[in-house]
C-alpha cells in the first residue's frame, strides 16, 4: 500500500484538528504561523505515539479489569466466592511510557493533549505492579493460606487504579478520536490528489466508511443512520475486493488478505446487529449470559454484539496500521465496570 509522506500527513492533521470543536482549545497554543517540514513531522509523530499507546494497552487492561470484577464485588473479596481468579497481568508500561515521554518533549507542544497522554501512562504504570501482585496471589491460590487478607488489602488500590485508568483512557481517547477521524479524511483527499481513486484510495475510504459505521453503531440506536452507513461500507468493501482481485490477476500485490478477511467479518456482524435492531430481536438467554459474564473473554462469541463487532473492526485496523505511517485508533466498547455483576 502506498505511504504518504509524514510531512503531508502532518499538514492534513493540522487541518483535521482545526475542524474538530472538541480539540480546538489545543490549537490556541499554536499560533506561530507556518510549520516547517521538521515541525510537521514532529507533530505527526506525537499523535501517532499517543494512538499506538492506546492501541497497545487499553483493550488488555479493560479485559484484565473485567476478569477481576467478574467475581469480586466492588466492596471487596470475601474468599467465599464460587469462582476466584486474578486479573490478567500485562508486563511493563515501558512500551508506552518511553515513546510518550519522548513525544511530550518534542515541539510543537499541545499541553492539553500532552497532559492527557502523561496521565494515561501514569495510570498504566501504577496498575502494573498491583495487577502483577494480584494475578500471582490469586493464580497461586494464596488467598487460601491467609483467609483472603492480602486480597482484601489489595482491593481498594486495585479499584482506585482501575477507575483512574478508565478516566485517563476516556480523556485521551476523547481528544484523539476526532483527530484520528479528521486526519483519515484528509489523508483520503491527499491520496486521491496524488494518485487518483485507485486501490490505495479505496482501502483508505473503506476504513473511513468503517469508522462512520462504528460511530453510528455506538451512538443512540438509529436504524436509518446505521442502514446508510452500512450500505456505504458494503459498497466500499465491494470496490476494494474487486480492485484487489484485478490487481492480483495482473500480477500486482493487491491488499494484504487479513484486512479483507476482517473487513468482511465486520460487515457480516454489522448486518446481524442491524437486523436485531430492526426486528427488535432480544439476545437469547445464553447470549446474555456470555455478554454478562465475559464481555471481552466471551462476548465476541455472540454474533453482532459490540464485542464481536470490535474484534473484526480492530483486526482490520491492526492490519492497516501495520502497513501505513498514520495510525488509526481501535474501537474499545466499554464493558460494565463491575464485569456485569
Amino acid at each position: 500500500m502506498k505511504q504518504i509522506s509524514a510531512a503531508l500527513l502532518a499538514c492534513s492533521l493540522l487541518l483535521a484538528i482545526a475542524s474538530q470543536a472538541a480539540v480546538r482549545p489545543l490549537l490556541a497554543q499554536e499560533q506561530s504561523g507556518g510549520e516547517d517540514e521538521a515541525r510537521q513531522r514532529a507533530l505527526s509523530s506525537k499523535i501517532d505515539a499517543y494512538i499506538r499507546c492506546l492501541n497497545s494497552y487499553s483493550s488488555t487492561i479493560y479485559e484484565s479489569r473485567e476478569r477481576y470484577f467478574k467475581w469480586a464485588a466492588r466492596s471487596g473479596p470475601t474468599g467465599k466466592e464460587s469462582h476466584i481468579y486474578g486479573p490478567y497481568a500485562f508486563g511493563t508500561s515501558s512500551a508506552c511510557r518511553e515513546p510518550v515521554e519522548l513525544a511530550n518533549e518534542v515541539a510543537p507542544h499541545l499541553s492539553q493533549l500532552e497532559s492527557a497522554a502523561h496521565a494515561y501512562v501514569s495510570t498504566v504504570t501504577r496498575l502494573v505492579p498491583l495487577v502483577k501482585e494480584a494475578s500471582a496471589y490469586y493464580e497461586n491460590d494464596n488467598y487460601k493460606d491467609d483467609n483472603m487478607a492480602r486480597g482484601r488489602a489489595l482491593h481498594p488500590a486495585l479499584v482506585a487504579a482501575f477507575d483512574e485508568f478508565f478516566s485517563a483512557d476516556q480523556q485521551l481517547r476523547n481528544l484523539l478520536d476526532p483527530v484520528s477521524d479528521g486526519r483519515a479524511r484528509q489523508e483520503l483527499t491527499a491520496i486521491e490528489t496524488s494518485g487518483g481513486r485507485k486501490l490505495d484510495f479505496e482501502v483508505a475510504a473503506l476504513l473511513v466508511d468503517g469508522k462512520t459505521l462504528v460511530n453510528a453503531i455506538r451512538a443512540a440506536p438509529d436504524e436509518a443512520r446505521i442502514t446508510a452507513a452500512l450500505s456505504q461500507y458494503e459498497t466500499s468493501l465491494g470496490t476494494v475486493t474487486s480492485l484487489d482481485e484485478a490487481a492480483r490477476n495482473s500480477g500486482g500485490d493487491g491488499v494484504r488478505s487479513p484486512l479483507l478477511m476482517h473487513a468482511g467479518n465486520f460487515l457480516a456482524s454489522a448486518k446481524i446487529f442491524l437486523r436485531r435492531l430492526r426486528d427488535k430481536t432480544p439476545y437469547r438467554d445464553t447470549d446474555q449470559a456470555a455478554l454478562r459474564n465475559g464481555f471481552y473473554s466471551r462476548g465476541w462469541m455472540v454474533k453482532g454484539s459490540p464485542a464481536d463487532l470490535a474484534l473484526s473492526y480492530n483486526g482490520m485496523i491492526e492490519t492497516y496500521n501495520s502497513n501505513t505511517i498514520t495510525q488509526t485508533l481501535q474501537w474499545i466498547p466499554l464493558a460494565p465496570a463491575d464485569g456485569g455483576r
